[in-house]
């Protein structure tokens, strides 16, 4: 993994990510399944969406804004969850400006 974060020895196509495939490489038959709770994905493909139940997102233990709507950009589904637990960077560097969804 660390020499392809040098070289881009595997392309980042696969989930915009570099390390993605080496993981998938490292992982392969080597997982086990877990509790759909403990992560409820596809939070960020739509600015509004409602693919889950309120009930449903307050009651996971991981939740994923995979997609382009991320809660500290732009209005996603349950912005209002993240920002419960979002925690202002110390360093004053990062600030979310969320902007309507286009």
């Amino acid at each position: 993994m660390e020499r392809n974060s040098q070289e881009i020895l595997y392309s980042n196509a696969l989930a915009d990510s570099i390390t993605t495939p080496p993981l998938l490489i490292v992982f392969y038959k080597h997982h086990s399944s877990i509790d759909p709770m403990w992560h409820v994905r596809h939070l960020g493909t739509t600015g509004a969406g409602n693919r889950y139940s309120p009930q449903f997102v307050r009651a996971a233990k991981l939740l994923h804004w995979n997609g382009h709507y991320k809660p500290w950009g732009r209005t996603s589904s349950f912005s209002d969850v993240w920002d419960q637990w979002f925690i202002p960077d110390p360093t004053g560097k990062f600030h979310p400006v969320r902007r309507h969804a286009d």
